[in-house]
């Protein structure tokens, strides 16, 4: 159902100046020019259109050019016309309406009405000034002005509001609008367009009288559903324009249309289904299916199973909705099958006669091919519909086939072949030819039946007559073309002869040599059932056989075949000999014996079971089965020897025992006996398969005195045997063990494992894989096991472990395992470029470059052999870049070669053979690697070149600074007039260092590792820095006392010297010097005093060295004046300096390096001259060496 919608529209416009300025204003004037012509008496009349908005004023202005028409006795007035009614509402300079007023100004020729709040019903219509002349009322001027007062209209409505048309009828539509002043214009649209549609406006003439404007349509289908709106606006609403909707319902007759095809093809013997659509409004109810003017349905669908060839032709549905017209619409059907082929049964012909045969075909479309074949001979083809042989013979005789061939393609299914044929037999009379019997090795079997059959070629005809006869009497046995054995034995073995005959001459004889096989019969079977007791020893078991031909021997332990491999059995054969007609008798004696065996013999548990021995050959197999049964005390056979239940949980304890006879089981905890007292307490007893028992131990109610270890102990006849199953409450489970891989692919990896115990809540795991890059992925697995892990990559090598977890924690990772992944075949590139020399042997392929790990595995092919053979070595290709590679066959006189790549290790993954392409040469590789050498030879030798040469600069410049350094440092010393001499030599005054007492060579051969009080002191001199550090003696500073004697110092030492407190602000050494060194100052050291320092403290200031001398291994970095030196090396290898004490030289320096310090240091003292005075004690191993010199 439709509803008219009515819509205001604004429509926006500029505004003008004048516009606004009218807008603001209280009234609205607009002055009427009238153009009054009077002359001679006579007058004209002019119409002038005024708009006026309801409730607003408005002036109507009269205009006369001619006063003095009023000076001759005229009266003018204005005249009101409304609805047919004449009034006048002012006379002169009066009024008859309050809300007129007149502005009369005869002398300027005015004379306009002023009229306040203008309505509709009292002002809406016509007013004329006029002025008439007295005496004869002739009009001598008159001025009409059309006023309408503004009223917008009322929303339209369209009816009908639900409009119903027929297809082809005509149908209108009334769009009215009502109250508006003036007349509204109304258009008609179609949603969606903007075109007006033509259409009939009937103006109401007043705002009471409505206006209506009339679409008229001719609807088709398309139209159904269609929506018009209709547009309303006047000259009061331009800006706000109405409109209102309808939508269009046609009724339609119907549309039908028929599928799923035209025509619709379907196979004979299928389904035929067929559909009617009418597309109607109204819907028909009903459709009619009709043939020929015969009903067959009303139903959409029109079915029919397995359809005949008669179904074809053509269909009509017809469908009426009920408006009057019946419209119809037919499919074609056709059937479609495969071609039917007729020919005459058989054809008797003389030889040398001439045949001609027709092939009648019918077919659903027509057969695409027609052919004659011959059973037989496959050289023989012959296409049209007609078999045509010439002067035949004995060779020409044979079945002939018709055969045709279409192709079917059924509407909805896919094309397809339909094959029909014939068969004719052609035979042309003559006698056999020559005679075969099939088999032509006939093996009958003993006991059963068996069949020999006769032919000849040429088969001779009419049908020969077969003789069969024994090549030991001449007597007949059969003259069929079969001979059959019902029941061979050992007395049929023979030879047989058979000759066909027929009125035209015979064939040649024919004879087979007939054998008799015999099935293996079992001569010596095992006993039924066996017990033994444990460890008894030279233990077999014997079977015999007879068959022929010879039969195998297979033992079988619980249907899996014995190994002697296994290290538990040995098989022996003991004789095979000749019995009646060639048949053999077999003995084989099954051993327990191996050297997976107690002492090689003895009888174990596990060998219970059943044994079987299997005979057989080919004509049957035969077996013989015992039962062995073995004596034992129990033995445990479960996995898990702990539980885990929480208090006041159920707890369940199930202990395993292998055994025979049946064990009992006693269940204690801390040696009390448990016994079944059917509250807390209770036991259940299971026999399992294979002579495993089980008890299961039931408490109630789990208490902490119930945690511990129970004891199992199951008792046979044989013994008995304990186990400890331990109770205790709920935990993380164990680490998984046996990690192993079942499957692996090249982008996934089956793994499986041994889980431990689950701490007594169901555990899932989770698997961590590493590659060889380092990535790490986890992979949860739940509860599956084996657990399957994807998205891995190819020819990887991962490292993985697995771990288990429950709710109450996880467990460690289990011991890894490395698994690498396959290679995808489809990524394996193929070699090219495959070349193969003769001359020189040689093969030359190249390989796209990869990163795969590849072998290159090559096949040739001998001359004249069509069989490959695979070289027995693949090609390790060790550079995939592109790069040629080259290999000198083995093998000789190949007439081809070809190549392919496989996967490291493997020769079941690879991809395909390229061949070889034969070349006289093989062409020059150039390899890109040589000149890649020579470049970088080049670039390194100019490289050497310019650091040689900036070497060269550096040292030169060096040595030019050196020498300016060295005068400076001479002047400076002039200058200062201070006298330069050595400091007093060192004196003991009676007082030996007992820390130096044959502690020489014990210092000097001390730990190296070891570092307190005596570490490495650096003095400042460069040397490599340790661990990039800029202190590395690691020195031990005690805060209260110091010693470095080997009693702990004494109290004459000068122990209080080094029990000093570090200055807060330590002065930092001087850094203008590049080496380190400080430089000796006479006027500071000349008393051996120190200067810069309040106290002497226990962390002098470092310096980080840098100086061309640091790769001098003589030279130890430290700022540490007052540290013992430590001596790595038993010889005094390194030394402090080129001075030691009182500036003598050291005489374990190096002599070069002695020589150039004396050159470049001279006048340089050790800081350490100044610290040994009085009763000092060294604070240096080579002191002691150096006094002892001076001594």
């Amino acid at each position: 159902m439709c509803i008219s919608k009515v819509k205001f529209i604004n429509v926006r416009q500029s505004v003008t100046p004048i516009t606004r300025i009218i807008s603001n204003m209280n009234w609205i004037t607009i002055l009427l020019i009238g153009a009054v012509v009077v002359g001679n008496g006579s007058a004209m009349d002019n119409e002038i259109g005024v708009d006026v908005r309801e409730g607003k004023d408005v002036t109507l202005n009269c205009r006369f050019n001619n006063p003095e028409l009023l000076d001759k006795g005229g009266r003018i007035y204005w005249m009101r016309q409304r609805n047919g009614e004449k009034d006048n509402v002012a006379i002169d300079k009066t009024p008859f309406e309050r809300s007129y007023t007149v502005n009369f100004q005869p002398d300027e020729g005015r004379y306009d009405l002023t009229i306040s709040r203008a309505t509709y019903d009292r002002d809406n219509g016509m007013f004329e000034c006029r002025v008439k002349a007295a005496g004869t009322g002739d009009d001598l001027h008159s001025t009409s002005v059309n006023l309408t007062v503004l009223i917008p209209p009322g929303s339209p409505t369209i009816t009908p509001q639900v409009p119903v048309a027929t297809e082809g009828d005509n149908v209108e539509l009334q769009c009215s609008s009502k109250g508006g002043s003036p007349d509204p214009q109304i258009n008609w649209y179609r949603k969606g367009s903007d075109v007006k549609l033509s259409s009939v406006l009937k103006p109401g003439g007043g705002r009471d009288t409505p206006t209506t404007s009339i679409l008229t349509l001719q609807p088709e289908k398309d139209d159904d559903g269609s929506e018009y709106r209709c547009v309303v606006w006047n000259r009061a609403s331009e800006n706000e324009k109405m409109e209102a909707q309808v939508q269009l319902n046609v009724n339609y007759y119907p549309r039908i249309t028929v599928g799923p095809a035209n025509p619709l093809k379907v196979e004979l013997g299928g389904l035929l289904s067929m559909t009617c659509q009418a597309d109607a409004k109204p819907p028909v109810s009903n459709v009619r299916w009709t043939r020929a003017g015969r009903f067959l349905e009303t139903k959409n669908t029109f079915s029919k199973m397995n359809v005949e060839m008669d179904d074809a032709g053509r269909y009509i549905c017809l469908a009426d909705n009920g408006l009057g017209v019946t419209k119809e619409n037919e499919i074609t059907v056709d059937v479609l099958y495969g071609p039917r082929v007729t020919v005459i049964s058989n054809k008797d012909v003389d030889e040398g006669e001439n045949i001609l045969i027709p092939c009648n075909v019918t077919a659903s479309p027509p057969p695409v091919t027609i052919e004659w074949l011959k059973i037989g001979d496959d050289s023989f083809r012959q296409n049209g519909e007609l078999l045509r042989l010439d002067h035949v013979t004995a060779a020409n005789q044979g079945d002939y086939i018709c055969r045709a061939v279409n192709i079917l393609n059924p509407t909805g299914g896919e094309a397809s072949d339909r094959v029909g044929n014939a068969t004719v037999a052609v035979r042309v009379r003559h006698a056999p030819g020559k005679t075969f019997i099939t088999p032509s090795e006939p093996i009958a079997v003993q006991e059963e039946a068996t069949t020999l059959t006769c032919g000849a070629n040429p088969p001779g005809w009419p049908t020969p007559t077969y003789r069969w006869w024994r090549g030991d009497s001449d007597a007949t046995l059969t003259l069929g073309e079969n001979y059959t054995i019902p029941r061979a034995s050992i007395n049929d073995e023979g030879i047989y002869y058979c000759q066909p005959s027929n009125r035209l001459g015979k064939g040649t004889p024919a004879s087979v040599t007939v054998k008799v096989h015999q099935s293996p019969s079992i001569l010596e079977t095992l006993p039924e059932s066996a017990v033994y007791q444990i460890g008894k020893t030279d233990i077999s078991m014997t079977c015999r056989a007879q068959g022929k031909p010879l039969p195998s021997i297979r033992w079988l332990k619980d249907e899996k075949e014995i190994s002697p491999a296994d290290g538990l059995y040995d098989v022996v054969v003991e004789q095979a000999s000749f019995g009646q007609n060639d048949a053999h008798t077999l003995q084989s004696r099954l051993e327990f014996r191996g050297q997976q065996r107690i002492n090689d013999n003895q009888l174990m548990p596990q060998d219970r079971g059943t044994y079987q021995c299997v005979f057989r050959n080919d004509v049957g197999e035969v077996s013989s089965k015992q039962q062995l049964q073995v004596k034992h005390a129990p033995i445990t056979v479960h996995k898990a020897n702990k539980v885990a239940f929480d208090l006041r949980d159920d707890a369940l304890m199930e202990c395993r025992m292998q055994a025979f006879p049946a064990p009992t089981f006693e269940w204690s905890l801390n040696s009390n006996p448990i016994s079944d007292d059917g509250m807390r307490y209770s036991t259940n007893y299971t026999k399992l398969s294979n002579d495993v028992y089980a008890s299961i131990l039931s408490i109630r109610g789990v208490s902490e005195s119930d945690y511990g270890g129970y004891v199992c102990k199951g008792i046979n006849k044989m013994g008995d045997h304990k186990t400890i199953i331990t109770l205790g409450p709920k935990g993380p489970p164990d680490y998984p063990s046996n990690l192993h891989v079942v499957k692996i692919g090249t982008d996934f990896c089956e793994l499986g494992w041994d889980e431990g115990f689950d701490g007594g809540i169901p555990a899932i795991f989770e698997v961590l894989t590493i590659s060889e890059n380092g990535i790490r992925m986890d992979h949860d697995c739940q509860n599956a096991n084996p657990c399957k892990i994807q998205a891995l990559e190819q020819q990887t090598t991962y490292n993985i472990k697995v771990k288990a977890s429950n709710a109450k924690g996880e467990s460690d990772f289990s011991e890894p395992i490395s698994a690498k992944t396959l290679v995808n075949i489809d990524s394996i590139p193929e070699p090219f470029q495959v070349l193969y020399e003769p001359t020189g042997n040689v093969l030359s392929f190249k390989v796209l470059t990869t990163n795969l790990e590849l072998d290159g595995f090559i096949e040739t092919l001998p001359e004249g052999s069509s069989d490959w053979i695979t070289l027995p070595e693949p090609i390790r290709l060790q550079r995939l870049d592109g790069s040629h590679t080259r290999v000198v066959l083995s093998t000789q006189d190949v007439e081809d070669v070809r190549v392919r790549l496989c996967s490291q290790g493997t020769s079941d993954i690879c991809g395909k053979y390229m061949p070889a392409k034969r070349v006289d040469v093989l062409p020059v590789v150039e390899e890109p690697s040589a000149m890649s050498m020579t470049v970088a030879v080049i670039v390194g030798c100019l490289v050497f070149i310019a650091v040689l040469a900036l070497v060269l600069l550096c040292c030169c410049c060096r040595r030019r600074n050196t020498k300016l350094k060295k005068k400076e440092a001479e002047l400076e010393a002039e200058h200062r007039g201070v006298s330069t001499a050595p400091p007093p030599p060192y004196y003991t005054v009676g007082m030996d260092n007992k820390g130096l007492e044959g502690s020489i060579d014990n210092g000097l051969n001390a730990n190296n590792g070891k570092q307190d009080v005596y570490a490495p002191q650096h003095y400042n001199y460069n040397t490599p820095h340790i661990n990039n550090t800029h202190n590395t003696n690691g020195m031990g500073y005690m805060d209260n006392s110091y010693s470095n004697s080997n009693n702990g110092g004494s109290v004459n030492s000068q122990d209080s010297l080094w029990q000093v407190k570090g200055q807060t602000n330590e002065p930092v050494m001087n850094a203008s010097d590049p080496r380190g060194y400080q430089q000796y100052d006479p006027v500071v050291h000349g008393g051996y005093g120190i200067t810069g320092y309040d106290d002497y403290s226990h962390y002098p200031p470092q310096q980080q060295a840098h100086d061309d001398y640091g790769q001098q291994p003589n030279y130890i970095s430290n700022g540490d004046p007052y540290a013992a030196v430590h001596k790595p090396r038993s010889h005094m290898e390194q030394m402090d300096g080129s001075y030691d004490v009182s500036g003598h030289p050291d005489p374990y320096m190096d002599h070069h390096h002695q020589q150039q310090l004396q050159q470049e240091y001279k006048p340089q003292l050790n800081f350490d001259e100044s610290l040994e005075s009085g009763y000092s004690t060294p604070n240096s191993r080579n002191r002691r060496v150096i006094r002892e010199i001076i001594v």
